[in-house]
């Protein structure tokens, strides 16, 4: 396995936004077992070093392509794009959107039935989320990068969203 691969390279992939997850897993199990440190455990520590790395490396493209924000900051990075991890998108209306969803999502515990409120904001984070994977997608394989970097940074804000959603849930089926 050559170092200079990209992910996309290693797995066997076209790199793009839209990828076949089936493919990806089956790739990921293939080289696990290929490069598995245990299989290298009676080779030179050169050959056993090698190993780990790869393993690593492995992983870590496996955890970049399976998630869609990762996967597209990648695929940015890939294309030359830099972006800082300050840097923020400068749509006002999104931004507006995100306040409303976070005020939203502070005052689920005071609503009579705060499960299906925060049930019903989940779903419309996810559908958010998928909206702007496709607007990535599109704004990516039309070669528009610049809209590309403004969906990946509303993609950050709708991930971590997602997650405040979840975590919430988690805290009130405690």
């Amino acid at each position: 396995m050559a170092q200079h691969q990209t992910y996309f390279d290693m797995f066997g992939l076209k790199p793009a936004f839209e990828i076949d997850r089936a493919a990806l897993t089956k790739r990921y199990r293939e080289l696990q077992r290929e490069f598995h440190p245990d299989k290298y455990a009676a080779k030179s520590e050169r050959e056993q070093l090698l190993a780990m790395q790869y393993a690593a490396r492995i992983n870590e493209a496996h955890t970049t392509l399976r998630d869609p924000v990762l996967r597209a900051a990648y695929l940015l990075e890939l294309a030359g794009v830099e972006i800082s991890p300050e840097q923020t998108t400068a749509d006002a209306e999104f931004l507006m959107q995100q306040m409303m969803l976070r005020e939203r999502l502070e005052e689920v515990r005071d609503e009579a039935d705060p499960a299906a409120a925060l049930n019903e904001l989940g779903e419309e984070v996810r559908g958010l989320f998928a909206t702007e994977q496709r607007q990535f997608a599109d704004v990516f394989v039309a070669g528009d990068l610049a809209a590309g970097k403004d969906s990946l940074l509303k993609l950050q804000f709708l991930s971590k969203l997602q997650r405040q959603v979840e975590e919430l849930e988690e805290d009130l089926l405690d």
